[in-house]
């Protein structure tokens, strides 16, 4: 099993201190994770100042440094074609055009994304690139995704106290973040913003019954 990883979710789960949890809620070891080649410019910048901006502490840079060092980055993508044809589609950014031929073109593959435009987008062309559609088909872990995995792996004591200490929260953490959260309350919310992509997700067993159909 190979995971494929996109810098938005290698971010918000450093940010979160997940990333060490990370071989514990795909199922895989962190030797099977691939980043794109680009990944640790992007996200550690060499000025000092935009470095910290773009991670919002100094433990967040020591996660993603520690991170980007273990992993491998993705190999060269062969499916030109279909790296050609996925492109036609508005919405899905380059990086993430390549991560999912990447995840398509190998059956032993899971995609971890935060990018939720991007598989909206392929819900809507699903006629014009249906191989796309069914190749994601019970093999991505969202954000969100990745957080109700963590609920049922880690806990919501655990989780709860990851998540108040998240330096930049984003715009879903930020409606139920607080420090009398309920663990309801997260679930619910998690919920709501994956249910959309519920076709996509892998892990069934570890989620929620209402992401399972």
């Amino acid at each position: 099993m190979i995971v494929l990883a996109d810098n938005d979710i290698i971010q918000k789960l450093a940010q979160c201190d997940l990333l060490d949890s990370l071989p514990e809620l795909i199922g895989a070891p962190i030797k099977s994770i691939f980043v794109s080649s680009t990944a640790r410019y992007q996200l550690l910048p060499k000025n000092p100042d935009k470095l910290l901006a773009k991670c919002g502490n100094e433990e967040t840079v020591i996660r993603l440094t520690k991170f980007l060092d273990a992993v491998k980055d993705i190999p060269e993508i062969k499916n030109l074609e279909l790296l050609s044809r996925i492109a036609e589609i508005p919405d899905i950014d380059p990086g993430e055009q390549q991560l999912f031929v990447a995840c398509i073109c190998d059956d032993n593959s899971t995609l971890i994304t935060g990018d939720r435009k991007a598989l909206r987008a392929v819900i809507s062309g699903k006629d014009r690139v249906p191989e796309v559609h069914a190749g994601l088909i019970d093999r991505v872990i969202t954000f969100e995704s990745a957080l109700l995995l963590a609920l049922d792996i880690l806990g919501f004591a655990v989780l709860k106290q990851k998540l108040l200490a998240c330096p930049k929260p984003d715009g879903v953490l930020k409606q139920v973040l607080r420090p009398d959260m309920a663990e309801q309350s997260l679930r619910e919310c998690l919920v709501s913003y994956t249910r959309e992509a519920s076709v996509f997700l892998a892990r069934k067993d570890r989620l929620p019954d209402e992401l399972r159909g």
